[in-house]
This record gives C-alpha cells, structure tokens and sequence, in this order.
C-alpha cells in the first residue's frame, strides 16, 4: 500500500497485523468467557428463586 501524494509505503507491519489478530482473538475468548460466566450465575440465580 503507498501514499497516493508520495508513493511512501504506508502498509502496516507485519507484525503489527499479527499482534492485532492476536489480540481480536483473545478479545473474543475473554467474551466468550464473560458470557458463559453471566450464564452461570443466571443459572445459579434461578435456582436460588426456585426453592
């Protein structure tokens, strides 16, 4: 990718678009987590109602 004004390239690093991949993918894992998390103590909640 280059500068359409200098013809600079202005392409992001390699490792600058791996570290991003990474850090999407442990983004969704961390939600993934929250989720089943919340869905546990929704769970537990109604239990607790249901006695």
């Amino acid at each position: 990718m280059a500068c359409a004004s200098c013809g600079r390239d202005i392409a992001p690093p390699a490792t600058l678009i791996a570290e991003r991949d990474g850090l999407l993918r442990k983004r969704d894992e961390l939600r993934d987590e929250l989720r089943r998390a919340r869905d546990e103590i929704e769970a537990i909640m109604r239990r607790r109602k249901s006695r």
